[in-house]
């Protein structure tokens, strides 16, 4: 099944950019609704981002009805070089071949996992992602199968799924599987179920280790529940066959809403950055509600927090990304726009220091939309701002909070608002210079910034 955009794909005759030059990789074929006079496609507002072409939730799903987007991921098959798009529906999974980019193929889709026989203790309305304004709530509760809530993430050829708001534990799928279609979109079944959790609101991979964690554990056989919840820590080295490997709570930092400890989001390394006593570790960058945690889980069976610090403002720590040098943390906070009546703002830590993470201060953005996932490659951070969509920004002024605003794509146009609708996230990591774009409410968005 393709886009609806069916155009010629036109081979770029000009010189292509290095593949080793990611933040600057161009794919070499032209877009089918280049970026002119500020608009793409003549509906989309951009700057310096071209639009390849849209799925509609349609033709990701089979069934528009009741169903729409949230989380996104890529894979490339290192055999074939094809790049993947892994888009999170709330029924389950599609996955998108993106190497015509201005023809993307959708060739398989998962269901969602269902541990009902030993989850489901807790109705609807008791699962905290349901009580705490992120997202639209009355939405989440009319959706009869699956959940607004859907992360992935990958680790050695398999996608790791999770789900929120439902008992789901850890889907597995062999992506290799993806090499099998033949023209009729596949309908697989996951490899693995890991089952030692119901709901967890992220999953969080260190590809350097192969170890998962999930964040936003509320129910769990051994890490993670309503008491007290932190990262539930998962073996995937042999990605079959996950395994528990610890847990990760300190419930000192306070001012949590869920549970006592709990973490949204996270983002683990083996640290390399300028804080020469932690080199060498592993160190996961916590978004914790009220908090950023930055603790040392180098060994499962002991972690410990290393420092962590709020800003008195600060309404709901997100989800945030490291500088590539491991100099800044960049943190989004979900509620402050609504909570505070304000603009969008972008927070900006200064980590170089992990025992004491300073607030450096925040880029205050142009617009009035919520703020949700951002991700950081080479010298430029890209934000997926709800109703702003995707917006790039240059991070060389981050030591003084001044960034810039070089590039942006708007898939909600006529609207800015600070609601939970437009662009959930994106991913900006293919070597071909794509990034993806999953809108709740509108499909996937295949496309490319010119930064050079």
């Amino acid at each position: 099944m393709v886009s609806r955009f069916i155009l010629p794909a036109l081979i770029f005759t000009g010189l292509l950019v290095s593949s080793c030059d990611l933040n600057n990789a161009k794919n070499p074929l032209e877009a089918a609704f280049p970026c002119e006079d500020g608009l793409a496609m003549g509906t989309y507002s951009c700057e310096n981002v071209d639009l390849f072409s849209e799925l509609s939730i349609y033709e990701l799903s089979g069934d528009s009805v009741g169903v729409y987007l949230n989380d996104i991921w890529g894979w490339k098959d290192s055999k074939t070089n094809t790049e993947y798009a892994l888009v999170g529906l709330t029924n389950g999974m599609a996955f998108v071949d993106i190497s015509k980019p201005n023809e993307p193929v959708v060739v398989a889709r998962l269901p969602e996992s269902n541990l009902n026989a030993k989850f489901k203790t807790l109705s609807i309305d008791q699962y905290p992602a349901c009580n705490l304004g992120l997202g639209e709530t009355a939405r989440s509760k009319s959706i009869t199968q699956g959940s607004s809530w859907r992360d992935v993430k990958v680790y050695d050829d398999h996608a790791f799924i999770v789900s929120d708001a439902q008992p789901h534990g850890m889907q597995v799928l062999d992506l290799k599987k993806l090499r099998s279609y033949k023209g009729e979109v596949l309908e697989l079944t996951h490899d693995a179920l890991y089952d030692q959790f119901g709901p967890a609101h992220n999953i969080i991979i260190n590809e350097e280790t192969g170890y998962a964690y999930a964040a936003g554990v509320t129910q769990s056989e051994v890490c993670g529940s309503r008491n007290e919840s932190g990262l539930h820590m998962i073996d995937i080295n042999d990605p079959k066959n996950p395994s528990y490997a610890g847990c990760y709570i300190d419930t000192e930092p306070g001012f949590y809403r869920v549970a006592p400890g709990y973490i949204h989001d996270s983002q683990c390394v083996i640290y390399n950055g300028p804080d020469s006593e932690h080199q060498g570790k592993e160190v996961c960058f916590n978004s914790a509600e009220g908090n950023v945690v930055i603790a040392d889980v180098s060994d499962k069976a002991s972690p410990t927090t290393i420092g962590f610090e709020r800003q008195a403002q600060m309404q709901y720590s997100h989800q945030g990304w490291l500088t590539e040098d491991q100099s800044y943390f960049l943190m989004n906070d979900e509620l402050d726009e609504r909570n505070l009546g304000r603009g969008t703002k972008t927070y900006i830590w200064d980590v170089r220091d992990l025992d004491n993470p300073e607030f450096v201060g925040y880029y205050e953005h142009e617009t009035n939309s919520i703020d949700h996932n951002l991700y950081i490659k080479g010298n430029y951070a890209y934000e997926s701002n709800y109703n702003s969509g995707l917006q790039i920004l240059d991070l060389s002024g981050v030591a003084s909070a001044d960034l810039e605003r070089v590039a942006f794509f708007d898939t909600q146009p006529q609207t800015d608002a600070a609601s939970f609708k437009g662009t959930w996230s994106n991913y900006p990591f293919f070597e071909s210079g794509l990034i993806v774009l999953s809108d709740i409410e509108t499909g996937l968005f295949v496309v490319q910034p010119n930064l050079d």
